[in-house]
């Protein structure tokens, strides 16, 4: 699953080292029509479907989605708006599991209202910064390990997310996006935070 050439960074394990690449990757996250609107398929440079993203519907009150393993139908992670659809604080979980011993990450948007140059900010579950400083910060396009002092800088990218934009798919509700994600850094982690950022901005 190779994709183009990368800057060389830091290796970034955030949900397990067998998600990681020694060369860079590039994957097609895209948005299925469903009944909760929330469902996606992650498929590789191939074409080959390697993870799927289900919503859960029982949840009315919080938006849930699980991250699966496509080929054994396994939860990766869990993905859950603790905002009450306002969608602005996801937290992801090992697994399928939603306990706090789980937590592995949160995921904050800087602005409630979306503009231009919203960024997102996260937090991994072992930060004492009481979220002030984040690990990574997705600004345009990048997410970027480190922020400096709190400050938001550009840090070193690790991944660069982008949307296709196609007429019938808008319509439709259907994005695309394309993750390119650096060598060594963690895939899971990359492809749970373009399905996150879906659901904060649209």
């Amino acid at each position: 699953m190779s994709g183009e050439p990368a800057e060389a960074t830091p290796a970034v394990v955030v949900v397990g080292s067998r998600f990681c690449a020694p060369a860079a990757t590039a994957f097609a996250v895209t948005k299925t029509i469903s009944v909760t609107g929330r469902d996606f398929t992650v498929t590789d440079a191939h074409g080959a479907a390697v993870m799927q993203v289900e919503a859960a519907v029982f949840s009315f009150l919080q938006h849930r989605s699980l991250l699966l393993d496509a080929a054994s139908r396994r939860p990766v992670l869990t993905l859950q708006d603790s905002t009450y659809l306002a969608s602005t604080r996801w937290e992801a979980y090992r697994g399928d599991s939603t306990s706090r011993r789980n937590l592995l990450f949160v995921a904050v948007k800087t602005a409630p209202v979306q503009l231009a140059r919203t960024k997102v900010r996260l937090f991994l579950a072992g930060n004492g910064s009481g979220e002030r400083v984040p690990d990574f910060v997705i600004g345009v396009c990048t997410v970027s390990a480190g922020g400096g002092g709190g400050d938001d800088s550009d840090g070193n990218i690790v991944a660069r997310i982008s949307r296709q934009n196609t007429a019938g798919g808008a319509f439709l509700g259907r994005h695309t996006y394309t993750a390119r994600i650096n060598p060594g850094v963690d895939q899971a982690f990359i492809l749970a935070l373009t399905v996150i950022l879906d659901q904060m901005h649209h």
